[in-house]
């Protein structure tokens, strides 16, 4: 019995780590869209990315902090919460607000 509970662990390890990986592109993705980085093409580099508890209402939410890079204005720090509910497929943005 404990083989086959080690086994299922081991099957659904690759399914969960691609469902973090999908939830972290979707995440940076939006924080690109909201600080307009797509556009202006800025460039810059995440710090942090991480689960942090998600607002009433929301399933799920991760934090983001990045470095950009301006031309006219040098580094900017900005802190951006990402905020998820969940479908009956995955996970959905609701918002992302940046600091």
């Amino acid at each position: 019995m404990k083989k086959l509970l080690v086994f299922a662990l081991l099957a659904a390890s690759p399914a969960f780590a691609g469902r973090v990986d999908e939830i972290q592109i979707m995440t940076t993705e939006d924080v690109e869209f909201t600080l307009n980085l797509w556009q202006n093409r800025e460039s810059y580099q995440i710090t942090y990315q991480n689960f942090t508890t998600p607002s009433e209402g929301h399933d799920l939410a991760v934090q983001t902090k990045l470095v950009v890079n301006t031309a006219n204005q040098g580094n900017q720090e900005w802190t951006c919460v990402t905020q998820f509910v969940k479908t009956p497929r995955f996970f959905e943005i609701t918002k992302t607000v940046c600091h």
